[in-house]
């Protein structure tokens, strides 16, 4: 299983942009649909997955969004 919060950390602290886009790509197709984080994913299945809210992904995840909009724009605004 695979925690979303790691990938998040993961384009928070990269200074590379493919990488973070890399991050946000996985974020963006993992969700299965509910457009919220979940606690975990399966690496194969992300239909199959733990907790359908879980908080503290969501909230870090809005983080990551708020730095990019503020630090490089152009990663999500294109």
């Amino acid at each position: 299983m695979i925690w979303p919060m790691s990938i998040i950390m993961r384009a928070l602290t990269s200074t590379n942009d493919q990488e973070i886009l890399a991050c946000l790509q996985t974020l963006a197709t993992t969700h299965n649909n509910m457009f919220f984080m979940h606690e975990s994913f399966h690496k194969d299945d992300p239909s199959y997955f733990t907790r359908r809210w879980f908080s503290w992904a969501n909230s870090l995840f809005g983080q990551l969004i708020m730095n990019l909009a503020k630090q490089r724009p152009y990663l999500i605004f294109t």
